[in-house]
């Protein structure tokens, strides 16, 4: 076998060879997990750590624990929830699934964020882009629909690059299963990236052409769990409101909170109904 140059060795290590997709669809353990009823209990109190955040009994899709969520209305949207998680294993390709449930009070507004993958130092809120600096998050729209959120180095402007699904919007007091699959570029010149979202098994988006970083290093692979949902936006609109103009509180619910390697399908809310899509 011919041996490898130094420079090769290093672009195999921090990027990889090109996936198969046996590779990609693998059935692995989840790199991080929490259904909050004891299982991941680390990710779990974290979660829990958070001002806005508590553990609701046997609130979850199966009558299970889950972890809700206060969304505080003020002058920029809502308060800002965010929690982040180390993955300990970085990679070029997780799929991030969790189980999401709008409350009958929810607010869509104008719209917001949902949680995501980025790097050991993701960029987010408009910051400017780094070489190793990325991020994709899920976020929904005024009418309840689900997009991409995607900061990458060949955006257009400030803030991160969105596609619009056409399916129907999520509804309110209704268990949904999302499932945000991310692969990277596969080396620092190409725009190979990928962003997958589906919702309940069925593909939303498919958001192409991304290099998310344009250099090699661990700290460029995935590695970070994004807690980040709010409304926002940065301006009183995007804020929910009452009748009388009035900021109000609004809630959701989150449940079995998964990180899984290759490309990894939640079809129904609960761990139990998980399967694999090929790409």
């Amino acid at each position: 076998m011919p041996r490898l140059a130094p420079c090769c060795l290093l672009l195999l290590f921090t990027f990889g060879a090109a996936p198969t997709a046996a590779a990609e669809n693998s059935t692995k353990n989840p790199v991080l997990f929490t259904d909050f009823d004891g299982n991941g209990e680390d990710l779990a109190n974290r979660l829990h750590g958070h001002p806005r955040l508590n553990i609701a009994k046997d609130a979850g899709p199966d009558g299970s624990d889950a972890l809700h969520a206060k969304y505080v209305g003020y002058d920029r949207g809502s308060k800002r929830i965010v929690v982040r998680a180390d993955l300990k294993k970085p990679g070029k390709a997780y799929t991030l699934c969790y189980d999401v449930r709008f409350d009958e009070d929810f607010q869509f507004v104008r719209g917001g964020k949902l949680h995501g993958l980025g790097p050991a130092k993701p960029i987010a809120g408009g910051r400017a882009m780094k070489p190793g600096g990325w991020s994709a998050r899920v976020t929904f729209k005024g009418d309840g629909r689900l997009n991409s959120y995607v900061y990458h180095q060949n955006k257009s402007g400030k803030y991160g690059e969105s596609v619009s699904s056409d399916h129907p919007p999520c509804q309110r007091g209704k268990w949904h299963a999302v499932s945000l699959y991310v692969k990277l570029n596969s080396t620092p010149a190409k725009a190979d990236g990928l962003v997958r979202i589906y919702r309940d098994g069925e593909p939303l988006i498919t958001h192409k052409g991304l290099r998310f970083r344009s250099r090699a290093g661990r700290d460029t692979l995935i590695r970070e769990f994004m807690f980040s949902t709010f409304h926002g936006g940065h301006t009183p609109p995007w804020a929910p409101k009452n009748e009388a103009g009035e900021y109000v509180n609004v809630h959701a619910r989150f449940d079995n909170i998964g990180v899984y390697p290759g490309e990894h399908v939640r079809k129904k809310p609960g761990v139990s109904a998980e399967s694999h899509s090929a790409e």
